[in-house]
C-alpha cells in the first residue's frame, strides 16, 4: 500500500498518457505560445530520491529521517508538474519522460515503505537493492551546441551545399536540425527498446540463459545507439555500468557450477540433493537477487535465511575476501593453467625489471620503479577482477560464425556389375554362380562347397557427401597500445591493466575452447602490441601457443611513444600479405586498444582499408581513459555502412573501478566448506545439507509454485478487466485471439511449454509471412508504416542475435512487440490496418524479422 500523498501523483502519472485531455494547467496555458517558442523541456531531478535510497543502503542505519522521504515525495511530483506542463506546451510528454516518470513513482513507493517500517528487513533489502536504472535520466538526443556539427567530419573540400558522401554522414546533416514530431516519436521508439530489455531481464527470475540474452542485446543497442546519436552521457554510463555488473555476475554464477539452461530453484534442489554446497550457494544468491530485483518480500527473506544457514551473513564482504573471491572466480572462468601461466609471467617481469641495465637514466629508472610498484605481487589481484569484469564491460562482438561446409568421404566396396576394375573373390553363395570362372560344370557344386570357385567381383568407389554446419571463428587481430602513457597516465596504472586483461580474456577462452576439443569450431587469433615501433603479429592457433601468449602478456613491460596510423597500416599490409597463407584471416577484425593519445587522419585510414582488396576487414576501438574523434568517426561510418564494427569508451575512473573489483558488489558467490566436507559421501553431505537447511529449500519452491499461480491468477484478472476493451477491438474487424494484452507472456508460457502450434501461429498473426522479394509497393507510407517499420527493424536487431532455440525466438519477438507498440502510439487495430494495407511497404522489415528467428545470422 502507498501512502496517502503517494496514490494521487500515481493517478496523475497514468492520467499523462492514459488520458492526456484530462491534464489541466490553466496558467500554462494562457502562456504556452511563449513557452513554445522559448523551447521549454522540463527540468527533472532526483536528488532526493537518491539521498534516500543512499539512507537505505546505509550499513548500520536504524533509522531514516522523516524529511528524507517528505523530500523524495516532494521531488517526485515536481517532476510530474513538470511533465503536465510540457504536455500542455507541446501537446505531448516524450515516451522516454513518460516512462521514466513511472520507474521513478515505483521506486519512491518502495523506498517510502521500507523507510516507514523498519521492522520489514525484506522491505529494506529490496529497496536498497534498486539499481541505479530504475531513476536514471532517460536517453534522449542531446542538442548539438553551435559549430558542433556534422561539418567536421566532410572530406575537404566539399562544399556546404553538396550532398552528403556517405551514410554517416547523412545521418549527421539529419541531426543538424530540429526533428519533427514525428521524426522524434521513432527514435524514442528505438532508445525506448534499450530499458525495456532491461525491465524484461530484471523480470527473468528463472533462466540465467535468457537474462543473459536480453542483457547482451540491451548492451548492442545501447552501443548501436551511442555510436550513431549524440545522447545524454549520464544516461549512455548509467546503462553501460548496470549492464556490466549484471553480465559480469552472471559470468561468476555460472563458472561457479549453475547451468544457464536450467531453472534456478531447480538446481537448488538439484545440489541439495545431490550434497553440492557451492552449487546450491549460487543458486540461493541468484535467487535472492532475482527476487530482490523483482521486489518479492516473501521469497528475497527465504532465499536470505538459507544463504546464512550455509554461513554467510550479510553486509559487505571484507576487501581481502572479495578479491579473494575473484581470484576464484577466474580461475573458474578461464582453467588453472591459464592462471598459472599468469603468475608465471609476473614473476619474470618483477625479476626482469628488478635488474637495473647499465647506462640506465633517471626517467628510465623513474620508470622502471613505476613499472615493479604496478608489477607487485599485492597488485595481482586487480588482473583477477579486471579478468572477471571484462566480459561485461566490453563487448567485442560474435567470436564464433555458423558456415556451411562439405565433408567428402570415398568407401570402396565389392559389387557384382561392371566396373573399371576386377577382381576374383571366392563364391559365397549360389547367387555368385552366374559370375563364377567355371572348368568343369560338373563339379561347379563341389568347388563352392570347397571354397575354389572364383567369382568376378568389381571394385566401385563411393564418394558421399555431408554437409554441415560448423563454427568458424572470425580472425581477431589485436593491436594494442604498449606506450608509456598507458602505465603512466590515467589512475593506478589501471589502463595497461585493462588494456592486457581485454587480451588475457581472449586467450583464456582460447585455452577452453582448445581443451575442449570441439572439432566442429576453429578458433584463431592474432595479436601485436606498438609503440612508435610496431612489434610482430603473433598467432594463437593452439592451447599451448595461447599459454605462452598469456604469460607474454603480463610479463613483459612495454614503454615508448605513440603511433595508432602507423600501427593501422602496418597491420592492413600484413593481412594483405598473410592472406594467401592464411586462411583464416580471409574474414578478419582488427580490434584496437588504446588510449587515443596520438593523430589519426581518417582518409588515410580508410584508403588503406580499401588497398587490402577483397579482404572485408572492420575497425573496430576500445579507447582507454581518453577518447580520439577520429577512431570514433571511422568506426561511425563503418557502422553506417551495415559493417560489423564497435566502439567502446571508458574513462579512468571507470577503469579503477573494474580493476579494484568495485562492480562486485552484494552477496559473494563462493562459500567455504566445513574442513571434513570433502570426505564424506555424497548421501552424508546431502544429509547434512538438508538438516543445516531445515526445509528452507522446500519453502522457497512453495513460494515460487505461490507467486506463479498468483501470476495466472491476475493475467485472468486483467483479461476480464480487458473484456470491453476486446469486444471493441472485435467491432473493428481484429480476431479476438489477435490482442496485444497479454501476448508476450502467453508466447514465453507456450515456448517454455513447447507448444509449437500455438505459438507458431501467435508469432503469424503478429508478423505474417511478408511476400517474395521484388514485391514491395513503391508508395509513399503512412506515420504508422513509417513507426511499423521502426518497431520491426528493432525487434529484428535483438531477435537476430538472441541464440536459442527458434521457439524462444519467436516468443521473444512477441513480447518485444507487445512492450513496443504503446511506445509507437500503435493499438494493436493500426497494426493490423498496416499488416493489410502496406503489407508491401514494410515486407522488407518483416523478412528480416521472420530471417532473425529463424537462426543465427550467417
Amino acid at each position: 500500500m502507498t501512502d496517502g500523498a503517494l496514490s494521487p501523483i500515481g493517478e496523475r502519472i497514468e492520467r499523462l498518457t492514459a488520458r492526456p485531455h484530462d491534464v489541466r494547467a490553466p496558467l500554462v496555458r494562457f502562456a504556452r505560445p511563449l513557452l513554445r517558442a522559448l523551447g521549454y523541456r522540463p527540468a527533472l531531478r532526483t536528488t532526493r530520491v537518491t539521498a534516500l535510497l543512499d539512507a537505505l543502503r546505509a550499513p548500520g542505519a536504524e533509522s531514516v529521517p522523516e524529511a528524507l522521504v517528505e523530500g523524495a515525495t516532494r521531488e517526485l511530483e515536481s517532476n510530474v508538474v513538470a511533465l503536465e506542463r510540457t504536455l500542455v506546451v507541446h501537446g505531448r510528454v516524450p515516451l522516454a519522460h513518460a516512462a521514466w516518470v513511472r520507474r521513478l513513482y515505483e521506486v519512491t513507493v518502495r523506498a517510502e515503505r521500507a523507510a516507514r517500517d523498519q521492522k520489514n528487513e525484506a522491505a529494506r533489502r529490496i529497496a536498497a537493492a534498486i539499481d541505479p536504472v530504475r531513476i536514471a535520466p532517460p536517453l534522449a538526443l542531446t542538442p548539438r551546441a553551435p559549430g558542433e556539427t556534422g561539418e567536421k567530419d566532410k572530406p575537404k573540400g566539399a562544399g556546404k551545399d553538396e550532398p552528403a558522401a556517405d551514410p554517416a554522414e547523412a545521418a549527421d546533416s539529419f541531426l543538424d536540425k530540429p526533428l519533427s514530431a514525428e521524426e522524434e516519436r521513432l527514435v524514442e521508439v528505438e532508445l525506448l527498446a534499450i530499458d525495456h530489455l532491461l525491465d524484461a531481464a530484471r523480470g527473468e527470475t528463472e533462466f540465467l540463459a535468457r537474462k543473459r540474452r536480453l542483457l547482451e542485446a540491451a548492451r548492442k543497442l545501447l552501443l548501436d545507439a551511442s555510436a550513431a546519436l549524440p545522447l545524454g552521457e549520464e544516461g549512455v554510463e548509467v546503462r553501460r555500468r548496470h549492464l556490466a555488473v549484471e553480465i559480469a555476475r552472471i559470468d561468476r554464477l555460472e563458472a561457479a557450477g549453475l547451468s544457464p539452461h536450467r531453472g534456478l530453484l531447480h538446481q537448488a534442489k538439484d545440489a541439495l540433493a545431490r550434497g553440492e554446497r557451492q552449487r546450491l550457494h549460487a543458486a540461493l544468491v541468484a535467487l535472492d537477487g532475482a527476487s530482490l530485483a523483482a521486489g518479492d518480500e516473501a521469497l528475497a527473506t527465504a532465499a536470505s535465511r538459507a544463504r546464512q544457514r550455509l554461513g554467510e551473513g550479510e553486509g559487505e564482504d571484507p576487501e581481502t575476501e572479495m578479491l579473494r573471491g575473484l581470484r576464484r572466480s577466474s580461475e573458474e572462468m578461464f582453467g588453472g593453467a591459464a592462471m598459472a601461466a599468469i603468475a608465471e609471467g609476473y614473476v619474470e617481469a618483477r625479476k626482469s625489471q628488478a635488474r637495473p641495465p647499465k647506462g640506465e637514466s633517471a626517467e628510465d629508472k623513474k620508470y622502471r620503479l613505476l613499472a615493479l610498484q604496478w608489477l607487485a605481487a599485492e597488485n595481482e589481484a586487480e588482473t583477477h577482477a579486471a579478468l572477471c569484469a571484462i566480459d561485461g564491460t566490453v563487448d567485442v562482438g560474435v567470436p564464433l560464425a555458423p558456415v556451411r561446409v562439405t565433408e567428402v568421404e570415398a568407401r570402396v566396396r565389392l559389387v557384382r556389375h561392371p566396373t573399371q576394375d576386377l577382381l576374383l573373390m571366392p563364391a559365397r553363395d549360389v547367387l555368385d554362380i552366374p559370375h563364377a570362372i567355371i572348368e568343369d560344370p560338373r563339379t561347379v557344386l563341389l568347388a563352392l562347397a570347397e571354397g575354389r570357385l572364383l567369382a568376378r567381383r568389381y571394385v566401385e568407389q563411393e564418394v558421399k557427401k555431408r554437409t554441415r554446419t560448423r563454427l568458424v571463428g572470425e580472425a581477431r587481430v589485436y593491436v594494442l597500445d604498449g606506450s608509456s602513457s598507458m602505465l603512466e597516465d590515467g589512475k593506478k596504472g589501471s589502463r595497461a591493466r585493462v588494456r592486457d586483461a581485454i587480451l588475457l580474456a581472449e586467450l583464456g577462452m582460447l585455452v577452453r575452447r582448445f581443451a575442449e576439443g570441439d572439432r566442429s569450431i576453429r578458433l584463431t587469433l592474432h595479436y601485436r602490441y606498438f609503440t612508435k615501433k610496431i612489434g610482430p603479429i603473433t598467432r594463437i592457433g593452439d592451447g599451448k601457443a595461447a599459454l605462452a601468449a598469456m604469460a607474454d602478456v603480463v610479463g613483459t613491460v612495454r614503454k615508448g611513444g605513440t603511433d595508432i596510423e602507423n600501427a593501422l597500416l602496418s597491420s592492413f599490409e600484413e593481412i594483405r600479405k598473410a592472406k594467401d597463407e592464411d586462411p583464416d584471416l580471409a574474414r578478419a577484425q582488427v580490434v584496437l586498444v588504446t588510449d587515443g593519445d596520438a593523430v589519426v587522419r581518417e582518409e588515410v585510414i580508410q584508403a588503406a582499408r580499401e588497398k587490402v582488396g577483397d579482404v572485408p576487414i572492420a575497425v573496430s576501438v576500445v579507447a582507454l581513459g581518453e577518447e580520439n574523434p577520429a577512431l570514433r568517426a571511422l568506426v561511425a561510418r563503418q557502422r553506417a555502412r551495415g559493417e560489423r564494427a564497435f566502439y567502446h569508451f571508458l574513462d579512468d575512473d571507470a577503469l579503477v573501478e573494474i580493476c579494484e573489483g568495485k562492480l562486485f558488489t552484494g552477496p559473494k558467490i563462493h562459500v567455504e566448506a566445513p574442513p571434513d566436507e570433502k570426505t564424506l559421501s555424497v548421501e552424508a553431505r546431502a544429509a547434512r545439507l538438508r538438516a543445516e537447511l531445515g526445509g528452507l529449500v522446500d519453502e522457497l519452491g512453495a513460494l515460487a509454485e505461490r507467486r506463479s499461480a498468483a501470476a495466472l491468477e491476475a493475467l485472468v484478472a486483467q483479461a476480464d478487466a480487458s473484456a470491453e476493451a476486446s469486444r471493441a477491438e472485435a467491432a473493428l474487424g481484429i480476431p479476438e485471439d489477435a490482442r496485444a494484452k497479454g501476448e508476450g507472456t502467453k508466447a514465453l508460457r507456450e515456448a517454455i511449454e513447447k507448444d509449437r502450434r500455438a505459438l507458431e501461429g501467435r508469432f503469424l498473426r503478429w508478423f505474417p509471412a511478408p511476400a517474395a522479394e521484388g514485391g514491395e509497393t513503391p508508395a509513399v507510407r503512412s506515420s504508422d508504416g513509417e513507426a511499423v517499420i521502426v518497431v520491426l527493424s528493432t525487434i529484428a536487431e535483438v531477435v537476430g542475435d538472441f541464440g536459442g532455440t527458434d521457439l524462444s525466438r519467436r516468443a521473444e519477438a512477441i513480447d518485444l512487440l507487445e512492450r513496443l507498440l504503446p511506445d509507437a502510439m500503435l493499438t494493436p487495430a493500426r497494426w493490423f490496418v498496416v499488416m493489410r494495407d502496406e503489407a508491401g511497404a514494410v515486407a522488407g522489415a518483416m523478412r528480416a524479422v521472420h530471417a532473425a528467428v529463424a537462426g543465427p545470422r550467417r
